[in-house]
């Protein structure tokens, strides 16, 4: 199974964010005569890139709170379980019963717990939101700050996050080739190691982000 992140809800808010920008190219002096008027290219500018898609799944701290996640998401899911099986067995009474007056009651409070269900369905779904978005802001601040570091210290002009395979598994699926074809995403089919930082920032973030306060 391919897994593009930690935080599947995550990837693209953290990559949309991931871009330093820099300097505008200046222009030369305007001659007398409009048309003769040229613009001068500084050439050497030195763009950088890095995995959205590797730093995502091995940032530690982004690790961490997707199992965090995971485990609220299995609590709330326990009595929204509990409550579908007493549904089930509602339904499950009423095919056995013959009496009209005891299946109108079994229906009844089957299409009670019906809407409870659904009640409790909305307002799972609406704390797991609220902690997704909790969640993504911090990492995306976060990665935002070790990748701005990163560009200065390295001259860079731009940092482009590209989500792309990580396994060779990955590489090899149809699925991962189909989306190198597809736009927005920056997807570079070659790439020089020398101007990728996926692993540079990763340490960054596993080193300035430590695990060891993570509350």
């Amino acid at each position: 199974m391919v897994r593009w992140s930690v935080l599947a809800g995550c990837a693209t808010v953290v990559a949309g964010a991931a871009f330093v920008t820099g300097a505008t190219v200046p222009t030369g002096p305007t001659s007398a005569k409009p048309e003769h008027t040229k613009s001068i290219v500084v050439i050497g500018q030195k763009n950088g890139y890095f995995n959205i898609a590797k730093v995502l799944r091995e940032y530690k701290k982004a690790q961490i709170r997707a199992e965090q996640l995971n485990r609220q998401r299995a609590k709330l899911s326990e009595e929204l379980n509990e409550m579908r099986s007493a549904h089930l067995q509602f339904r499950n009474d009423i095919q056995k019963s013959k009496d009209v007056a005891e299946k109108q009651q079994l229906a009844q409070k089957a299409l009670d717990l019906s809407r409870q269900i659904e009640d409790t369905e909305r307002e799972i779904n609406k704390k797991l939101a609220a902690r997704t978005a909790t969640i993504c802001t911090e990492l995306h601040d976060e990665l935002r700050a070790v990748v701005t570091d990163v560009a200065h210290e390295n001259g860079l002009v731009a940092v482009h996050a590209y989500p792309d395979a990580v396994t060779q598994e990955e590489m090899n699926n149809p699925l991962i080739k189909e989306l190198r074809l597809k736009p927005p995403a920056l997807q570079p089919f070659y790439l020089d190691s020398s101007v990728d930082y996926s692993d540079e920032i990763l340490r960054r973030l596993n080193e300035k982000f430590g695990v060891g306060n993570v509350e």
